[in-house]
């Protein structure tokens, strides 16, 4: 490994850069607040781990996580090590508003500290102010009938107005503290996701089922307006109070979403039902909320074609993150809920009963398989990047989170390099994408999964919180050196028609 790092890091005419990226690619590695610091005891995941209404929804609480609260100035110098100059990280709302319109100063102080310690290792943060989580008192999961109504210690959720406008007040001062540390802000991360999974899989908090289209219509949609009302309000909030230009570009406040997309595909590519099906599937999951702040349009009765105007949301996004992980095929079902379409996503039939051969759906290749059970497929990133671009031309692009899970370094190394050889053919073809930001820097809590799928381009001893480099962080940095791909990257980790076995 040690000779693979000297080669790639040194000019050699025999082992010459083949796919490089251009001057001022950003490259970078992302975190979460509640994945990785532990003791977040004041939100909506703590609840949803701990209350015995939802004991069978998560695998583990994430009690300590990976200690990421007090190793921040450790993780900074992993970046370092990386040769990363982005670090894509949360501020946890609920530490610094643990109760509505009261400031924890220790808490805004702490996570002050963190941007400059980032900051003084030469690396631009990119603050992500909604991370899957948020103050109990936004919504309190131990009183979800809100029976009585909205109180300063329980809103509701998203459908009360004064929610959108709370995370707009939060949003603005964490930019008047921090305006002169951070330039790069994102409102929220995945906010399909967290919709979807939240309001209609019951996988995420408040972790409701709502499969009908009735239900849909009277409990998910306005959750969405809800979320697109939040974007927009914290938008203008960040844009006016962070005045300072921090890294000296002339923009003080660049303002985004991250958008989870997947590479989604018929089963069936010579049915027009089944390419119908696909196309609504990717409406919903991928395309909803970006149409709705990029252009001002809502697909309300989810047919595919967003149709109802909203001017007041509309272009509301400096730059789109995206965040790509598998491919999904879908398989068109008439009655299926909500849009005649079956996801062949054994985790989502396993909430209705169903398995892949019951509703015709193409067993994964076991070779390309993640510990998450999705279907790693890399030219994915690179044809959404082209996706992305034609459905919203002039946006900038940024890659927010690509990443694997697996306990095997060379598939992580293999991972990295198929996708981002995918992703500079989209950028060669006119694709505006000016980084890309690995999950994650070190392993951590994934959520529903617990603590047993790793993404970490670090590993992580939880009895030590030590932190250990894989393959795939080495091989990261050779590329980040290079600022692209040598012969001998490719040829080592870029070939082959599947990922190696998982170990």
């Amino acid at each position: 490994m040690l000779l693979l790092l000297a080669a790639c890091t040194a000019p050699d005419k025999e082992d010459p850069v083949v796919l490089a990226f251009p001057e001022g690619f950003r490259w970078g590695a992302a975190s979460a607040a509640h994945q990785i610091e532990g003791g977040n005891t004041n939100n909506n995941w703590y609840q949803f781990e701990t209350l015995p209404a939802f004991a069978d929804k998560v695998a583990e609480p994430s009690g300590d996580a990976v200690g990421g609260y007090t190793r921040y100035e450790d993780d900074a110098d992993l970046l370092v090590g990386l040769g990363a100059d982005v670090y894509r990280l949360s501020i946890e709302w609920s530490r610094v508003e643990p109760s509505r319109d009261t400031w924890d100063e220790a808490e805004w102080a702490h996570y002050r500290a963190v941007l400059e310690a980032l900051r003084a290792r030469g690396i631009e943060p990119m603050v992500t102010l909604h991370h899957f989580t948020e103050p109990i008192w936004v919504q309190d999961l131990s009183a979800l009938d809100c029976e009585g109504g909205p109180t300063d210690a329980n809103l509701c959720g998203w459908t009360n107005p004064d929610v959108p406008a709370e995370f707009a007040e939060f949003s603005a001062e964490a930019a008047a503290r921090f305006g002169d540390l951070v330039d790069e802000w994102t409102t929220f991360n995945e906010p399909g996701g967290y919709l979807l999974s939240g309001y209609l899989g019951g996988l995420f908090p408040p972790g409701e089922f709502n499969l009908t289209a009735s239900a849909i219509q009277a409990n998910v949609i306005p959750v969405a307006e809800g979320l697109a009302d939040g974007h927009v309000a914290a938008y203008a909030a960040v844009k006016a109070a962070d005045t300072v230009d921090a890294d000296g570009d002339g923009q003080p406040a660049r303002v985004g979403f991250t958008n989870s997309i997947q590479w989604i595909v018929p089963v069936d590519a010579d049915s027009p039902d089944d390419v119908a099906a696909a196309e609504r599937m990717q409406t919903l999951y991928g395309y909803m909320f970006p149409d709705a702040v990029i252009s001002g349009l809502l697909d309300r009765d989810l047919d595919g074609v967003p149709e109802e105007a909203h001017p007041e949301w509309a272009n509301t996004v400096d730059s789109l993150g995206y965040q790509y992980y598998f491919r999904l095929f879908v398989k068109a079902r008439p009655g299926f809920p909500p849009l005649d379409a079956v996801p062949c996503d054994p985790s989502v039939l396993e909430i209705i009963g169903l398995a892949l051969d019951d509703v015709g759906c193409p067993e994964p290749d076991p070779d390309d398989v993640t510990t998450m059970d999705n279907e790693n497929y890399s030219p994915g990133l690179g044809l959404l990047a082209t996706a992305l671009a034609e459905r919203y031309p002039g946006v900038p692009l940024r890659v927010t989170e690509a990443g694997l899970a697996t306990d095997t370094g060379q598939r992580r190394a293999e991972s990295i390099v198929r996708e981002l050889v995918g992703l500079k053919a989209a950028m060669d073809a006119g694709a505006p994408v000016d980084g890309y930001i690995h999950w994650s820097l070190t392993d951590n809590f994934e959520w529903a999964r617990g603590f047993t799928p790793h993404f970490g381009l670090y590993s992580v001893d939880r009895d030590t919180m030590e932190r250990s480099s894989t393959l795939g962080a080495e091989v990261f940095t050779t590329i980040i050196a290079d600022n692209g791909l040598r012969q001998s990257v490719l040829d080592t980790y870029g070939s082959g028609e599947h990922l190696s076995p998982e170990e």
